[in-house]
């Protein structure tokens, strides 16, 4: 039995000249998140790649025509029924005026290290908390020698216990 249905959306960086990113605050009419702050993006419809479900949403709801670059990470939001994953890209704005449609009510250019000051979505907020994390452990083991080899053999002992978990959760036929 599903417990909740995955819907994917695709979300995107966009900076200024000066390195600020592009921030924008829902609507307090929202049904999700009202009021909370999000980078541009949203729902990728049936039929529809990424690039262009971001192309149309970030036009949708800025005016903006951009131009997807990386994906750069991914978060969870877990709603009533729906478990939304967030692909968040990096971009470039190729054309247009910045201006708002009905879904959000105010935005804002800010460092990075100023996010902490604005009341954000929940996947928003889980996706930067988790990008601390990693740097955090980053750092705390950079003056291992061969840092990134031990982060990735980390990393992959992590994903093999996980995996494991989840096939014998998931595995009704238990081996002799």
């Amino acid at each position: 039995m599903i417990n909740r249905i995955f819907g994917l959306a695709v979300r995107v960086i966009l900076s200024d000249p000066d390195g600020k990113i592009l921030i924008l605050k829902r609507s307090t009419d929202s049904k999700t998140n009202p009021g909370k702050w999000e980078l541009p993006g949203g729902k990728v419809d049936q039929n529809e790649s990424f690039d262009q479900a971001l192309l149309r949403e970030v036009y949708e709801e800025t005016g903006l025509k951009i131009t997807p670059d990386h994906v750069v990470g991914v978060s969870e939001q877990n709603l009533h029924i729906i478990r939304a994953v967030h692909i968040i890209m990096s971009g470039r704005i190729v054309d247009g005026e910045l201006t708002l449609s009905h879904e959000h009510e105010g935005y804002a250019w800010v460092f990075l290290e100023n996010l902490s000051d604005y009341e954000l979505a929940d996947w928003l907020h889980d996706f930067i908390a988790n990008q601390k994390s990693l740097i955090q452990d980053y750092d705390a083991h950079k003056s291992e020698p061969d840092d990134a080899e031990q982060m990735l053999k980390r990393g992959l002992k992590s994903l093999t216990k996980s995996l494991n978990q989840f096939i014998e959760k998931n595995n009704p036929r238990k081996p002799p």
